[in-house]
C-alpha cells in the first residue's frame, strides 16, 4: 500500500487490470516528498485476495471499498489517478462520491460501452477470457493478453514488458478470471452522462499509438467541464510504464495548478 507521509496531500493510485500497486513505484518514488502516494492492490489482485470467491464483485462494491479505505485512513478528500481497469473504477468513484474529490486523473480510461450488442460481444469475450485462464494458466495467458495491439508499443521497451508480465503471471488465476469477467465493460453501466457533473480538475492522458483512446479521452475532454487532455507521443496504452518521466511531469504540473 505505501502510505507516505501524512502531512502531505493525499494522492491514491488505481492499478490496471493484472497489475497491482507495486504497478506505481516508479511514479511513487518521484512523488513521495510532496505527497502521501497510497497504491492499494485491487481486490482479487496481488495480495488483496482474501475475499470469497463466490462473493459478488462489482463497481457499486468496488466504489463502496475505496471509501471505506479513505475512512480506514481518516482521509476526507484525494487526489485520484487511475489506469486502464483502476481508471474506470477511478471515475465511478468519482461520480459516486464527488465530495471525497480534489482532483481526477484518468489514464487509459473509458467510461463505458453504450451500444448494447458491442457490450454484448465483449461480455462474451471476456468471459472466454475467463475460460481461458482458468485452462491455460497465468502464463499462458498473460503471454497472450500483452500481443494485443493495445500494447504493441511496450515491445519497444522489452525489460520492462518483460518485468510487467512476470508480476501479472503471479497473479490468482481464480481471482483474474473473476475480474475479467465480473467487472468486464459489458457489464459496467456507462458513466458518459455524468461527465458534465464533474466539478473538480480532471486530466485525461493517453498513449499517441493508442488510437481507440486517443479517440475517447478526446470526447471525454469535450464533456467534461473543468477538463484538460494530454497526448503522450511515442506511448501506447501503458503510458506511466513506457514514458514515466513525463507521466510525472504531467502529474506534478497538474496537481500544482
Amino acid at each position: 500500500m505505501f502510505p507516505g507521509d501524512p502531512k502531505n496531500p493525499p494522492l491514491f493510485f488505481l492499478h490496471g487490470f493484472l497489475g497491482s500497486g507495486r504497478s506505481w513505484r516508479d511514479i511513487n518514488a518521484a512523488l513521495q516528498k510532496d505527497y502521501s502516494c497510497i497504491m492499494p492492490d485491487l481486490p482479487g489482485h496481488g495480495e488483496n485476495t482474501k475475499g470469497e470467491l463466490s462473493s459478488p464483485l462489482n463497481f457499486e462494491l468496488l466504489t463502496d471499498w475505496l471509501s471505506h479505505l479513505l475512512d480506514e485512513f481518516h482521509i476526507p478528500k484525494i487526489h485520484l489517478v487511475g489506469y486502464s481497469l483502476g481508471g474506470r473504477i477511478a471515475l465511478a468513484f468519482a461520480c459516486r462520491y464527488p465530495k471525497k474529490i480534489l482532483s481526477l486523473t484518468l489514464e487509459s480510461a473509458n467510461p463505458g460501452i453504450l451500444d448494447e450488442s458491442e457490450r454484448t460481444r465483449r461480455l462474451a469475450e471476456d468471459a472466454a477470457r475467463a475460460e481461458s485462464i482458468l485452462k491455460d494458466g497465468m502464463s499462458a495467458f498473460v503471454d497472450e493478453w500483452y500481443k494485443m495491439p493495445l500494447f504493441a508499443s511496450l515491445n519497444k521497451h522489452p525489460e520492462k514488458l518483460s518485468t510487467i508480465k512476470e508480476a501479472a503471471s503471479r497473479n490468482d488465476p481464480q481471482w483474474m478470471a473473476k475480474v475479467i469477467r465480473e467487472l468486464s465493460p459489458g457489464l459496467q453501466t456507462p458513466l458518459w452522462d455524468s461527465l458534465p457533473t464533474l466539478s473538480f480538475p480532471v486530466l485525461l492522458i493517453a498513449g499517441g499509438e493508442d488510437k481507440k483512446y486517443v479517440q475517447v479521452t478526446q470526447k471525454m475532454t469535450e464533456r467534461i467541464p473543468n477538463s484538460r487532455s494530454v497526448i503522450v507521443p511515442d506511448a501506447g496504452h501503458n503510458v506511466h510504464a513506457e514514458q514515466p518521466e513525463t507521466y510525472i511531469s504531467l502529474l506534478k504540473d497538474f496537481l500544482q495548478v
